[in-house]
């Protein structure tokens, strides 16, 4: 029963070290994968946003953070976020995605 218990123990430490030290996204990945949410956004943004090309944008009208999720287990396992706000069009969204995954968590910030 013992060996049983420290088997799962090592389980699940081995996890959480994998989970702490997983692949962030680099910011170039990371502006990509905006270009991709800002293109084809959320059905409750999409009056607000529109299309948008970041090749055509220059470069110091785009910004990047890449901030730490909130949240207990986030900070256990080091989760971490990206945002990035991009100026055109007269609007600033921001758009926030897993910088582990790049799935979409939110869009935020002056909109039309």
């Amino acid at each position: 029963m013992k060996k049983i218990l420290l088997g799962l123990f090592v389980i699940m430490v081995m996890i959480i070290l994998y989970q702490y030290k997983s692949p962030i996204m680099s910011t170039e990945e990371a502006i990509i994968s905006i270009e991709k949410h800002l293109q084809n956004p959320p059905k409750e943004s999409r009056k607000s946003i529109s299309y948008v090309v970041l090749k055509e944008i220059p470069i110091e009208n785009i910004s990047t953070f890449l901030n730490q999720k909130n949240g207990f287990l986030n900070e256990l396992t080091n989760r971490k976020q990206w945002e990035v706000t991009v100026k055109y069009n007269g609007i600033e969204p921001t758009v926030v995605i897993d910088a582990h995954t790049g799935d979409f968590i939110d869009l935020y910030g002056p909109l039309n």
